[in-house]
């Protein structure tokens, strides 16, 4: 029975991107995938309910509420239950972090180091044996990965980094290192500034104690850092020099978003929305909106679209402040407990929290994937139960479970 669960897990933290699709976004399978998860989550709500901790009790009303009421709306408006499964499912979403906590406490003992090697392997597979990344020129336009897909890279390069100020070893930070340079690489600049933010906060906690008791090496990584730069410095001038300096120049978007092309573009299509919200400011405008479509046109970017970016705009304009507040709440309020439940975190903790938090940098310019939803669930999880992480051979039989006294003190009140 454990496995069916951790198939679960699977499809709920990977299935629903694109990533393990070959990479491919238009997948069919894929979109199809994302609406039934979405479809079976909502009744699995309900029915693992019993299951949750307190704070997701308490978030699991509103969520239901907001799906039964735009049901109602749907019915009342347009004759149909279902004018807008799209409407619906967009609004669902962040419900599967409870669903994901419920999997998770099944599927258990679960290693995020296993995430690790999944999100490396599926890398391997679609850039390097299916030939993706041949095409990619260091250009905004040649990129052959997503933002969403980039921004799973967010979770090893913070476990290694954890990994390192906790354990002191020199291959953990080349690993984070080169993790963060591949991230830099693919020129996502939302994925890049959302982990570097991740990761100075981090070792903001960390000066306080809350990563590690012990102290964090910071003359060791300076000195180490300076060598590599001494290092590398020779190779870079190897480099054609008018590709290194546009690709620096595409990185340095992120400083100054007027100045740049796709940046200044979506700036000025998050004014055009911003303007709109407050007629609806606070239920925002749901199935209207979805009929109006996408109304703000630009001829310099008819291939990609209007599609709202950023994640906090999408919210208020579809949603409201009410839809908003929820999304925000489920990730603020997992991060409170693990804080307060926790006087230092685990690694998988420390990884996981600062993955919340990269989120809610990247929703500024782009909307959370799927499966953002998963890891908020995932993290509750070892919010609550902080040494699942340990080696351990899981028992035959359920009887033969022994627990220890920290971990039943740490179960969900």
């Amino acid at each position: 029975m454990v496995w069916i669960y951790r198939i679960l897990l699977f499809v709920l933290l990977f299935g629903v991107s694109a990533l393990s699709h070959g990479g491919n976004t238009l997948s069919p399978f894929l979109d199809k995938l994302t609406n039934v998860v979405a479809l079976i989550g909502i009744p699995a709500l309900v029915v693992c309910y019993l299951h949750y901790p307190t704070f997701f009790k308490v978030m699991a009303w509103p969520m239901l509420l907001g799906v039964v009421l735009l049901v109602l709306e749907s019915k009342y408006l347009y004759g149909t239950w279902m004018y807008s499964y799209f409407v619906i499912k967009r609004f669902f979403y962040s419900g599967l972090a409870m669903v994901t906590y419920y999997v998770a406490t099944q599927a258990r003992p679960f290693k995020l180091k296993y995430a690790n090697w999944l999100i490396f392997s599926f890398y391997l597979i679609n850039q390097i044996f299916l030939g993706q990344i041949f095409s990619y020129s260091l250009t905004s336009e040649s990129r052959t990965v997503t933002a969403p897909e980039a921004l799973y890279l967010t979770i090893p390069f913070l476990y290694y980094m954890i990994t390192y100020l906790r354990e002191h070893r020199l291959s953990d930070f080349f690993k984070s290192v080169l993790t963060f340079a591949l991230i830099v690489f693919l020129l996502h600049r939302s994925v890049i500034s959302a982990a570097g933010a991740a990761a100075f906060l981090l070792v903001v906690f960390g000066l306080f104690g809350k990563i590690t008791e012990q102290a964090l090496p910071l003359g060791k990584t300076f000195g180490t850092f300076l060598v590599m730069l001494g290092l590398l410095a020779p190779a870079v001038t190897l480099l054609p020099e008018a590709k290194t300096q546009a690709f620096l120049d595409n990185v340095g978007g992120i400083l100054d978003p007027k100045e740049d092309e796709t940046g200044s573009w979506r700036l000025e299509q998050s004014e055009f929305y911003l303007s709109k919200i407050p007629d609806r400011l606070l239920l925002g405008w749901r199935y209207e909106g979805y009929d109006r479509g996408e109304i703000m046109e630009n001829e310099d970017f008819p291939e990609k679209g209007t599609i709202i970016h950023s994640q906090y705009i999408d919210m208020l304009y579809n949603y409201g402040a009410v839809g908003l507040f929820l999304n925000m709440l489920l990730i603020v309020g997992t991060l409170v407990v693990m804080y307060r439940r926790n006087e230092v975190f685990t690694t998988e903790q420390s990884t996981l929290f600062g993955f919340l938090i990269s989120g809610l940098f990247f929703s500024i310019s782009y909307q959370l994937p799927v499966y953002f939803w998963g890891f908020v669930g995932l993290a509750m999880y070892y919010a609550l139960y902080p040494n699942e992480s340990e080696d351990f051979e899981s028992p035959s039989e359920p009887e033969l479970v022994i627990l220890s006294e920290e971990t039943i003190n740490s179960q969900p009140v």
